[in-house]
């Protein structure tokens, strides 16, 4: 299971994109961290087999939150080991807080690191500004280098597009791959209206990646790593996702947000105003019929997508894109429909290539 604290609703970014609610300094107080804790460790314990407990940290920017972060990480990893669970953790930041003891603390510990970089300062700068206007993309870039060399598991870049900036994302990542050697998790915003002339801009820029990708494979140094473009390969080569790669709220993913209300995912807490979407709170414990409703919506319930051929490799049971892009967590928006096909039509030009090209490199990789 993984559970994860959303630390505080505050931030030191004003990103005009972002899901995450108002900024405000509404921080989680010690007491609620441990109950939610205590809570999800005894519901895993009651509910499930499975031995992996991994305690994420989400905001806002949850390192605003060091101390109650510390102080949390230690009292769960107490917790888990008493419990006979293996523990993990993540951390999900925007890097602008992250110095040289924040790094070697989180290093030693392993953690995995989702890193909010917008690909070149053009594309960046745009959306990830300070409260006073000031671009961050000197910030993150700096932090950047201090998390570059971390073991397994690898930090992962998180790069978001919107229809303004998809012209500029090509230039992005190939900005990031040449500076880091971490994959890049393009993430579009589910939340924008992309019209015809930009979902033509993100192919257009698509189309260039595909070829980026196909660049880095032949010269056999080191390969670019698209999350989404390595997600629909793998589904590929196994026939599809598993079931174990989708969302499964409350069995296998749970969020707190900083009252202590619990959702099913962390991108979903927001303002922490959604009823229809909150399964009660750590204090209360859960609400069995808010429970039986979320998995009642599980996955994707549109009739269309039964027998569209691109449905095993589609993320359209994706609960928060969906939510995002038509108030439904069961239910895939049109532009979703158009960034899966297209993913998965590119990703499978890719593998074709190579793989009738006889890339050696890429067939171990895609094997594996």
């Amino acid at each position: 299971m993984q559970v994860t604290l959303c630390l505080t609703h505050d931030c030191t970014l004003r990103c005009p994109y972002c899901y995450a609610g108002e900024k405000r300094r509404k921080a989680m107080p010690w007491e609620v961290a441990k109950a939610a804790i205590d809570r999800t460790i005894a519901w895993q314990l009651a509910h499930y087999t499975e031995k992996d407990y991994v305690l994420g940290f989400f905001g806002g920017e949850p390192l605003l939150e060091w101390d109650l972060l510390q102080r949390a990480d230690a009292y769960a990893a107490d917790a888990a080991r008493a419990a006979g669970l293996r523990f993990g953790r993540t951390v999900t930041t925007n890097l602008t807080l992250l110095d040289r003891g924040k790094a070697d603390w989180l290093r030693a510990r392993r953690y995995k690191l989702g890193l909010s970089i917008d690909g070149s300062p053009a594309m960046h700068d745009a959306n990830r500004r300070f409260p006073d206007g000031r671009g961050s993309h000197a910030a993150c870039m700096a932090a950047l280098r201090l998390v570059e060399d971390f073991p397994a598991p690898r930090p992962e870049i998180i790069c978001v597009v919107t229809p303004a900036t998809a012209p500029l994302l090509a230039e992005g990542v190939r900005f990031l791959h040449a500076r880091s050697a971490l994959p890049i998790a393009v993430n579009p915003d589910f939340t924008a209206d992309w019209d015809d002339a930009s979902r033509a801009a993100l192919r257009a820029a698509y189309e260039t990646l595909a070829e980026e990708v196909l660049a880095s494979w032949r010269a056999g140094s080191r390969p670019l790593h698209l999350t989404w473009f390595d997600g629909k390969l793998k589904a590929l080569r196994i026939g599809g996702y598993r079931t174990c790669d989708k969302c499964d709220p409350v069995r296998r993913e749970l969020a707190v947000a900083p009252s202590g209300n619990l959702y099913q995912c962390p991108n979903l807490v927001g303002d922490d105003d959604k009823e229809d979407l909150c399964l009660g709170s750590v204090q209360t414990g859960f609400d069995p019929a808010a429970v039986a409703r979320v998995l009642a919506r599980r996955g994707n319930r549109d009739p269309a997508c039964r027998d569209c051929p691109a449905a095993p490799r589609c993320v359209n049971w994706c609960c928060c894109a969906n939510w995002f892009s038509t108030g439904r967590t069961d239910r895939v928006g049109s532009f979703g429909c158009f960034h899966e096909k297209l993913s998965i039509e590119l990703a499978d030009r890719v593998a074709e290539t190579l793989l009738a090209e006889r890339n050696e490199p890429f067939a171990a990789w895609f094997k594996a």
